[in-house]
C-alpha cells in the first residue's frame, strides 16, 4: 500500500506544480508533499525507505538476521513498485491531465531524472532518505497530549526539506516515471533511463536509512534505551 500512498501525493503535487510559476513551485510541492508520508504512518503501512531503517534497528535487536534483512527489502521494493504503477494506471485510465500534454512537469521532470549522473542520483537519495527517516523516527517519538499535531509537523517540515532541495526517492519516482511512461513522453525517455534512476536512488536510500539512521540511532542511543523485540515489532508495524 506504501507505493499506492506515495503516489497519490505524487499526482497531488505535480498537479498542483504544473499550475504554478518556476519561483515557487518548489515551495507549494514540497508543502503538500506531506499527505504521503501521513498516510503511509497513520494508516500503517510498508515502505521499503522506511524499512532500511528499522530492519537495521531489528538486525541490532536481534529481533531479525542479515539475511531476513536482505530478503525483505528487495520484496518491500517490488511490492511498492506494483503500488506505485497501479495508482499511475489508476490516474492514466481516468484520463489525467497531466499525460496527453508533453509540455506538462512530469514529462520533463521525469527525463531529467533519468538522465541525471550516477553520483548525482546516489547522494540526492542518500540526502532525501535521510530526511524521510527523520520524519518517521521523530513522529514515531512523539508522546502526550500533542502527539498527533507534533507527527504531522515532523512529516510536514522534513518533506517539504526533501522536496524543496530536490532530492531523490526511490518510491516517489516509481510513479513518476509510470505517469511519464502512460503519457506523451520524448523520445528521449526510455527503461534503460528509468533502471539507471532507480538504481542508483535505491542504493543511495539504503545507505542513509540502514546507515546514517539505523546504525547512526542505534549507537546513538543509550543501551537501556535501544529497541527490544516487543517494542521494535511494533513501532515496525506502525511506521512500515
Amino acid at each position: 500500500m506504501a507505493g499506492a500512498y506515495v503516489g497519490l501525493g505524487i499526482i497531488l503535487i505535480f498537479t498542483l506544480g504544473n499550475l504554478l510559476d518556476p519561483s515557487v513551485r518548489p515551495l507549494v510541492m514540497g508543502a503538500t508533499f506531506g499527505i504521503a508520508l501521513t498516510l503511509v504512518i497513520i494508516a500503517g503501512s510498508e515502505l521499503f525507505t522506511g524499512h532500511t531503517m528499522f530492519l537495521t534497528f531489528g538486525v541490532k535487536a536481534g529481533t531479525i538476521s542479515h539475511g531476513q534483512m536482505w530478503a525483505i527489502l528487495p520484496q518491500t521494493w517490488l511490492g511498492n513498485l506494483v503500488g506505485s504503477v497501479f495508482v499511475a494506471m489508476l490516474y492514466s485510465w481516468g484520463g489525467g491531465s497531466l499525460l496527453p500534454v508533453d509540455t506538462s512537469i512530469v514529462h520533463s521532470v521525469a527525463l531529467a531524472k533519468t538522465t541525471a549522473p550516477a553520483m548525482v542520483l546516489f547522494f540526492k537519495g542518500a540526502l532525501c532518505n535521510w530526511l524521510v527517516c527523520l520524519a518517521i523516527w521523530m513522529a514515531l517519538r512523539t508522546e502526550g497530549a500533542a502527539a498527533s499535531c507534533l507527527k504531522f509537523i515532523a512529516i510536514w517540515w522534513c518533506l517539504l526539506a526533501f522536496i524543496a532541495s530536490g532530492y531523490e526517492h526511490s518510491i516517489a519516482n516509481m510513479t513518476l516515471f509510470a505517469l511519464s511512461w502512460f503519457g506523451n513522453h520524448s523520445e528521449a525517455y526510455t527503461l534503460a533511463g528509468i533502471g539507471h534512476n532507480l538504481l542508483w536512488v535505491t542504493l543511495g536510500n539504503t545507505l542513509s536509512g540502514a546507515v546514517f539512521m539505523g546504525l547512526g540511532y542505534w549507537y546513538a542511543t543509550p543501551k537501556a534505551n535501544r529497541p527490544v523485540a516487543d517494542k521494535f515489532n511494533q513501532t515496525e508495524t506502525a511506521a512500515g
